[in-house]
């Protein structure tokens, strides 16, 4: 993580859960247990372009992760935090981000960003 600029991804893997979880319950443990341990990880991929601010990218998570899927907040904020300790930690700066939500057998839901220095 020393050069200009840098791309993160954190993504909760939904399809690598286990089949045995089901219910709300469950999935919201799941979920939540995935945003406490999961990681922000650097990836070679095609530049994020769909939000210009850190707020947005945050906006637009928590509208599906607690507004349509009535999930804890802290599904959203707790991977948002680690993200915020990288930029302050590293001396980046937010330039890009990307949401991208769970679709069957296509992709997991993923937060995307490009840190520029």
């Amino acid at each position: 993580m020393t050069g200009r600029s840098l791309l993160l991804r954190f993504s909760y893997f939904e399809h690598d859960w286990d089949e045995a979880i089901e219910g709300v319950e469950a999935m919201e443990a799941e979920l939540l247990r995935r945003a406490a341990e999961g990681e922000w990880h650097e990836v070679v991929d095609d530049e994020p372009d769909e939000f210009d601010t850190l707020d947005d990218l945050v906006r637009r998570a928590e509208e599906v992760i607690v507004g349509e899927w009535e999930m804890p907040v802290e599904a959203v904020r707790l991977p948002l935090d680690k993200l915020r300790v990288i930029i302050a930690e590293g001396g980046w700066t937010f330039a890009k981000g990307e949401f991208s939500d769970f679709e069957g057998h296509h992709n997991d839901t993923e937060l995307m960003v490009k840190l520029v220095r």
